[in-house]
């Protein structure tokens, strides 16, 4: 899955007309919700072996922290108001098409730990799981830097959301952001595929979403 950059890339602050609700998220208050894959342990060494032929592999789950924002984008027409007055029909008026459009619903993930994000085509479903089983998810990384807070989570994903919207409206619509849902602790599953054939072993990373790979290590072998 493709992420975008995240806060850390671009500091420049929202629009206020595109924007409406707090900024700071109040905090997470439900349970982290660990997905349920939807790519087999089969099915990622299946991936494994056409990259690598005639392989021996083994294959472990592993989990990875993200955030999860739900954001309701409405659009509205921002030159309504002018062309109403310029109408003297009500209803040419009413015709105008300047009322608010209906809320489009989506789900923002953001990596817990680079800070960057994508809009899910999904609805997230999982089991949920307590606070000590999140944590340790997002301890267990030895990625260094700072990790994103939740406001930065927050404003990533109103950055990201208007980008998605506009290309389906037409010039001239105004958006406004709601947050349906605080940020909530996402476990995303993926799966390690480890294994080697006669020239070279390899690792590789298969998302537990959708497939998506990429290598973590190759090398070549000795021959004798």
């Amino acid at each position: 899955m493709r992420e975008q950059p995240g806060p850390g890339a671009d500091r420049r602050e929202e629009p206020s007309d595109q924007t409406t609700g707090a900024a700071q998220p109040a905090g997470v208050t439900e349970p982290a919700l660990r997905l349920t894959p939807h790519i087999t342990d089969a099915e990622a060494l299946a991936v494994f072996a056409r990259k690598l032929p005639g392989a021996q592999a083994e294959v472990r789950q592993v989990i990875h922290p993200f955030w999860r924002t739900v954001l309701s984008a409405r659009t509205r027409g921002i030159f309504g108001r002018s062309r109403k007055k310029s109408l003297s029909s009500g209803a040419a008026g009413a015709g105008a098409g300047s009322g608010p459009g209906v809320g489009q619903r989506m789900n923002v993930l953001v990596n817990a730990y680079s800070g960057k994000g994508f809009i899910a085509d999904f609805e997230p479903i999982g089991t949920p799981v307590d606070a000590a089983v999140w944590d340790a998810a997002l301890e267990a990384s030895d990625q260094a830097g700072p990790r994103p807070s939740l406001f930065e989570v927050s404003r990533t994903a109103r950055s990201l959301v208007p980008t998605k919207v506009l290309k389906t409206v037409k010039l001239g619509m105004g958006i406004t952001l709601d947050e349906a849902a605080p940020p909530r602790g996402i476990l995303k599953p993926n799966w390690i595929v480890t294994g080697a054939n006669e020239k070279f072993a390899a690792t590789i990373l298969v998302d537990g979403l959708d497939s998506s790979h990429y290598i973590v290590r190759v090398e070549k072998l000795e021959q004798d």
